[in-house]
Formats: C-alpha cells, structure tokens, sequence
C-alpha cells in the first residue's frame, strides 16, 4: 500500500507544498497569528546558506589538548570545530585535515544554517557536508519548513539527500510530542521535493490514529500524486459524510482530483474536478454523479466548466458554465453554505478587449432556472408559485463597446456606450436591441467648490418577435439628458491638534424628457433600490429598457470629522432628498403615474466610536407615513483579530416579498487560555422565529488545534430547521482533518479571518 500526499486547493501554477507526513497525504499549513504562542526556538533557521562555498576558509578546531599524527589531529576535551558556517562540539573527536572528515565517539551537537543536531557516535565530512550520526535528535530547515524528531541512525549523502532509521517526525517545536510522526525508515530528497516513509505511524496524544505500510510526501512546493486530507462531516439530509479526496499531478499542465463523498443517507456520490493550464488560461471542468439512496436510485448530477485567461496584451475571456439535473440538488446534497439558496445557474462566455480609453466585451449568456416556484406564468396563482415569468432572458449574444477621454484635468470629457443584443426566452416577447449613449461633461472645479455640467443623448432601438397583435415590431426611442452636479466644501478647526470638522452640501439637477415606453419589453430593466448613491445617477433603472423622465434636484449634506493626529476618518454623515419638478411617468409595468413632490430621506452614518468599538447604519425614511422604508444599522467591537463583536439590525418595509425586520448578532471571544467561541443568532422579528444560531467551540495549543461547531437554519422550504455539525482537527503543520469550520465562520461572522484553509 502506497499513500501520497498533496495540496489541490489554490492555482495551478502558485499552490504550495510544503513538508509533510500526516494522514492520506496531508501537508503543511500555516499557523494563525492569533494562536496560542508557541515558546520560541534559539535556533534560527535561514535556509539557502547553509554552506559557505570558500575553499580556502580555515578550520578552526580547538580542544583541551590537540596532538597531530600521521595527518590524524587527535582532539581531547572540550573540542569545538567551527568551519563554514558550521560548529560543531564534542567532547572527544579526531579530524583528517586530507580528507575533511571528523569522527566522534560519544555525544556531539552540530549546528548549520538550517540543520541543529544532538546525537551520538558521528562521522562528518566537513568539506561535502556528509554525515553519518547513531543516536539523534535534530531540528531541520528544509525548503523554509521546519523539521523535528530523532533517528536511531541518520545519514546525509553528497547530494543532500537524508536518510533516517528508527525515526520520528514533526513540525512542533522541539519537546512537544503532541503529535509526532514514528517511521521505519524515512528517506528526504530536498532537490527533488519528496519524501518517502516505511511502516509509518501517526500518533496524537499518545495514540496511534493511523498506521500504513509506506508513505510518500512533498517536501517542496511542487505538485505530487495522492490522498489529500479526508472530510468528515454531518448534515440533515445527508447524514454522516466521510469524503476521501485523491490527487492525480498528471503533468506539469493538467491535474485531477477524485472524492468518493460517502453518505449514510443518499449514498456515495464522485466528485471530480480537471483542471488544464494553456497559453490562454486555466480551464476547470467539475462533475458531481450520484444514484440517490433516499430517491430510489434517482440519477442526481452536477456539472460545470470555469475559465479565466489572456491572449495578446489587450484580449482576456472568462466561461462559467453550469447544470444540475433537477431543482432540488442544491437543497439535499450542496456542500457549501449558499448552494441551497440558487435559483438560476449562469451559463456565460465573455471575450473583453481594452486598451488605452477602449473596452469592448462579446457575451453569450443564458441561465438554468432551478428553483421550482419560478415559473412562465404570467397570470395569477393559488398554488404559491410566483404570478410573473421571473425567467431572466438569454443573452444570445451581447456586444458593448465604451469609448472615453483621457481624464485631463481641464478640457471636455467625451464617452460613449454602445451595445447590441439579442435576448431570447422561450414562450416570450423575444428580439434584438440596439442601444448608443454619446455624453458629454465640462467639469470645473477650485480648492472648495467642483461643478460639472454634463449632456448625454440616448437612442435605443428594438427589432422584436412574438410581440402582441397591436404591437409594432420596431420599436426605437432617443432621449436627451442634462445634468448640473454641483458642491462646496467648508471645513473648521475642532481642536488644536489638527483635527477638522467638513461640511459639503451638494446639488444634482437632472433633466429628461418623457417618453412613452409600454410597447418595450423588460429585458433586462429593473428599478434599483433607493440610497445615497441613487440621489445621483442619471436613471433610476437598470438596464435599457426603461429611461426614467426626470425634473428633479437632489439634495444632500454630508459631514465628516478628521482626527488631526492620525488623518482618520472618526465619523462620517450623510443625508439627502429628491425633489420633483414633475410627476414621474415611466414605469416597469402600467401606467401608474407618481405624484410625490419628494423623494424618501435617505441617510448614511459612519463612526469610529472610543475603545475599538464602530458603527454604520443606513435609512430610507419616508415623512409622508412616518414610517422606515429601509435601514441597518451595525456595532463592532474589534480590539483585534481575536476578538469581535457585532450587533446588527436591519428592516426592509416595501410591501414587497422581501418585507422583514432582524436581528444579527455574531461574536468571537477568548474565553481562557487557548480557549475561544464563535457564535451567530439570526432573529426574524416579523416572523418571531430563528433563522440560524450558531454555537462554535475552539481549542488551540501551541502545535494542534480542535473545533467544532452546530448550525441550525431554515431549509429551502422556508418552513422546516435543518442541522449541521461541523468537527475540525488541526495537527499544525498537516492540513486540517474535517469539515471546513474556517468557511462557516468566515460567512457567520463579519471580520473573522480563517488562517489555517
């Protein structure tokens, strides 16, 4: 039996293998900094110097008495040999000075830029850096990696390759025996980054947890064949999973790798993933097979193929393609935390071209839909599926250009975007569009004040199939736009440090015609949420396929206080309004008309309060009903990376499907030495219901690390909690043992950094 190990995760041509010997291939990975720390070692290790390659440097030996005969110095107490950056120390020793070589009977210490040495009975050649050692303990620097453990018997040949009997291995500081690797024979070839275990046995806390006849490992960061770190995991559709990932280093171009992903449940399902690397990029093909147990054998499957490259210096293409045999696979065997939550798997092909002030992209793009509720329906329903056809269109295919001026500091800036598309959907209004935006801007502007006028012309036209009866075909629209942005900046001194307090009004008038635009279908248009950002754009749609009539000045103030120490930003507000000029016309659907005189308040607050604690919030606040449209609201607590808090709120009242009001609450804390929680508690106060708790749990010592975690959310269904366990073993040094604890924070917790993935 064989066993090999290596690290599929990352690029192709920049993932790192470090040294390694540990269960079904794993390798070395990093350690946090903010874990328990570990007693630091006297000896530094600075690889790549270990020899000083001068011929002509002078041993020095020196010992209580030295006696030379035939050639042989003969060296008696306290002997100490010190010759290109090595030393080494014994009590007796006899060195030739012909051949270079020195031999001990008894205890000795060798020290070298990357190698320290305790042993018994040596024979050293101090010219090759050859040694032969009985009895050993040793601390290696192979390839920026450290190496600890002891040898029966320990050889290094000329070409620096070791040899090690009777030996233990790990990558904990001298002493810890946490864990430790114990091997027959172990064998280390730096040059060619591999090494090579017999009858090898991992032990963790005295306890042996695996045990293999052979082994092989990388030492270096190149790419090698084998078993990478096994998966265990539970979910509540699935039940207890035991995933078995293997690498296949095919060549030097080209990788595969293989996880059998065992469940108690729904069966075994294969995973693969091919990867290719080309002069035009990397290329990922993914394929997911399984006969669901929990189905009757129902053929479940999952494919998808990405890519990400270059040709020329101005041509760059991405493909993401996808597909999953039916909408539930996600829900019952997704893996990751928002696989359940896809509606629409994106199918997509993009080649971009840019160079200088050009940019131009060539799109083909269609989608998968998955969630069942979505229909083609376009009248009303008992059945709770969705009234509308939320199908979004295929783009078959999609041409953009922009065009723009040097962004000079005096001068008229010119742009210019265009597009030509063809949208397709089957049992739709179907059909091409062709869309040009020319603009215009004379920006102007002084220490304290900016203006910029701007014109913009738009023209759209529209060549469409399966249109109503009373519908013409041809459609086309152009539309002139003129905007006036304007703002002041005022400041005041707050304190005689420095420090500065800002005021900036600023205005924004927007003028568009109305034009009547029922007869254009909705492509890709759809109205954008209200906010800050919007109270200056020139369109409150997305898209083409709707040009919003405009007569309207924004409003907003925005202030900010300046520490004058450190040129921070303490504390940022914002607020502002639209008023209306005219009564808006243009709509997604109907002939609804609005005759609001104002737009919602909206407002944004920034704050760097004292003792490490921030805060942020946002709100669309409407006077008429006196009522909060939209808004948050988050306090952090973030004296370091150990420790977080967040507190958050957030409330969504449109009238919409969307409508909902939360709590969030995340944190992370020390709770004594080497000890620290995680937890989440997402609350639906309109719902009066959890919808996911989270209660992690971490030990972390100086050379392993144990955690684990439960989940508790709402399922697809939006009705039923699902549970999921997640347990994690870290032997520092080898990669982690488990499901991906890492992921689940990182997504649970805002600001928490998982180091050992």
């Amino acid at each position: 039996m064989i066993l090999l190990c290596n690290d599929t995760y990352g690029s192709l041509i920049t993932r790192r293998f470090p040294i390694a010997v540990g269960l079904l291939g794993l390798c070395l990975a990093p350690v946090p900094a903010w874990a328990f720390q570990c007693p630091v070692p006297t000896f530094e290790y600075t690889p790549g110097n270990a020899v000083i390659t001068d011929p002509d440097e002078e041993v020095v030996a020196e010992a209580d008495t030295v006696v030379s005969e035939d050639g042989v110095v003969t060296l008696n107490g306290n002997t100490s040999i010190t010759y290109q950056n090595r030393i080494l120390n014994a009590e007796d020793a006899q060195y030739n000075p012909v051949t270079g070589e020195v031999s001990i009977n008894g205890a000795l210490s060798f020290e070298a830029d990357g190698i320290r040495m305790q042993s018994n009975n040596a024979v050293i050649d101090m010219d090759d850096n050859v040694f032969a050692t009985d009895d050993s303990t040793y601390e290696f620097d192979i390839n920026g990696n450290r190496a600890t453990g002891s040898a029966s018997h320990m050889e290094r040949n000329d070409v620096g390759h070791f040899t090690l009997d009777g030996a233990t291995y790990s990558s904990c500081p001298p002493g810890d025996k946490s864990w430790f690797i114990r091997a027959k024979k172990l064998r280390l070839y730096p040059d060619e980054g591999i090494g090579t275990a017999e009858n090898l046995s991992l032990i963790f806390k005295g306890v042996p947890i695996l045990a293999v006849p052979r082994f092989s490992f990388p030492i270096s960061e190149k790419r090698k064949t084998g078993f990478l770190a096994p998966i265990l995991a539970r979910g509540g559709s699935t039940g207890f999973e035991l995933h078995m990932p293997w690498y296949w280093n095919i060549r030097h171009d080209l990788d595969a790798t293989f996880v059998p992903r065992f469940t108690t449940e729904r069966g075994t399902q294969l995973q693969t993933e091919l990867r290719y690397l080309n002069r035009q990029g990397i290329w990922t093909f993914e394929h997911e097979y399984m006969n669901d147990r929990a189905l009757d054998g129902k053929k479940r499957t999952f494919s998808q193929v990405r890519h990400e490259g270059s040709f020329g210096s101005y041509w760059t293409s991405e493909i993401n393609a996808s597909r999953v045999s039916d909408g539930d696979y996600f829900t019952d065997l997704g893996d990751s935390l928002q696989l359940a939550s896809i509606t629409h798997l994106d199918r997509r092909a993009d080649i971009s071209y840019k160079r200088g002030n050009f940019s131009a992209l060539a799109r083909l793009q269609s989608y998968q839909t998955v969630d069942d509720t979505i229909t083609d329906d376009e009248a009303g329903s008992d059945d709770g599926t969705i009234s509308v056809d939320e199908r979004p269109y295929q783009r078959l295919p999609q041409f953009t250009a922009k065009w723009e001026t040097p962004k000079d500091e005096l001068g008229v800036r010119a742009s210019t975007e265009a597009e030509l598309v063809y949208f397709d959907r089957t049992d739709s209004v179907t059909g091409s569009r062709f869309d040009i935006r020319p603009r215009l801007s004379l920006p102007f502007s002084g220490d304290s004040w900016f203006v910029t006028p701007a014109a913009s012309y738009r023209y759209s036209f529209y060549s469409l199939n399966n249109s109503d009866p009373d519908v013409s075909s041809r459609q086309s629209r152009a539309l002139g736009t003129f905007s006036l942005d304007g703002g002041l900046f005022f400041d005041r001194a707050t304190d005689d440090k420095g420090s500065v307090q800002t005021l900036e009004p600023r205005l924004f008038y927007l003028r568009v015609p109305y034009a009547n635009q029922n007869d254009i279908p909705l492509f890709d248009s759809s109205e954008l949420d209200f906010s800050i950002s919007q109270l200056f754009r020139e369109n409150r749609f997305s898209g083409a396929d709707r040009v919003a009539d405009a007569n309207q000045l924004s409003v907003a103030v925005t202030s900010r206080f300046l520490d004058g120490e450190t040129g921070g930003e303490m504390l940022r507000g914002s607020i502002g309004q639209v008023l209306y000029f005219d009564d808006r016309r243009v709509s997604l659907e109907g002939d609804s008309i609005d005759t609001g005189t104002s737009s919602d308040l909206v407002g944004e607050l920034s704050a760097q309060l004292p003792k490490q604690w921030s805060a942020r919030g946002q709100m669309q606040w409407n006077p008429d009903n006196n009522s909060t449209v939209r808004g948050s609201v988050l306090f952090s607590y973030r004296p370091d990376d150990e420790r977080i808090l967040n507190i958050a709120h957030r409330t969504v009242n449109t009238g919409s499907s969307a409508e909902t009001e939360q709590l969030d609450f995340s944190l992370l804390w020390p709770i004594a030495n080497s000890w620290r929680i995680a937890s989440r508690w997402n609350y639906s106060l309109d719902a009066d219901r959890s919808l996911e708790s989270l209660l992690g749990v971490e030990y972390d010592s100086c050379c392993w690390a144990f955690r684990f975690a439960a989940r508790r959310y709402i399922a697809d269904d939006g009705e039923d909690h699902e549970t999921k366990l997640y347990l994690q073993l870290v032997l520092k040094g080898l990669a982690p043992l488990g499901q991906s604890y890492g992921a689940l924070l990182e997504n649970a917790i805002l600001g928490y950094r998982d180091e050992y993935e």
